[in-house]
């Protein structure tokens, strides 16, 4: 699907989630390097865990807007689909890694890697699915 074929809804959500994408990219390594190569303390880790945490709380807010903005019916309901699956799958293997963790079958994870398996999952969804529409369309 070319950005041409796109619809206003979707441009404009690709575009939020560009310049999302490039404000973490610019944020959380020096995060990173200061977290690890200085020594802050008092209420200074919680702002940059926060500082750190907005690009992505961005994100989600994005696909929000996208919903209540897309005006294409057929479009909202695949992305709310793809939305439903990613967050079972997602869901599902947060409880069983969680259940393994606690076993002691599996190290600690960080949380924050939630929402990264999420979009993984959208995206594999979402090849998933172009890839089945093109097939039935040949």
């Amino acid at each position: 699907m070319a950005y041409s074929d796109f619809t206003p809804a979707q441009r404009a959500h690709t575009k939020r989630i560009m310049w999302l994408l490039l404000a973490y990219v610019i944020v959380l390594p020096p995060l990173v390097w200061l977290r690890t190569n200085t020594a802050v303390a008092g209420y200074v880790p919680a702002l940059m865990a926060i500082a750190a945490s907005i690009p992505v709380l961005g994100i989600f807010a994005s696909w929000g807007r996208y919903l209540s903005d897309e005006r294409d019916e057929y479009h909202q309901a695949l992305v709310l689909k793809r939305i439903a699956i990613a967050t079972n799958a997602t869901m599902g293997a947060a409880v069983v890694w969680g259940f393994l963790q606690a076993f002691g079958a599996m190290p600690l994870v960080e949380t924050y890697w939630v929402p990264f398996v999420w979009v993984i999952m959208q995206g594999m969804f979402g090849c998933v699915e172009y890839f089945t529409r093109k097939n039935e369309e040949a």
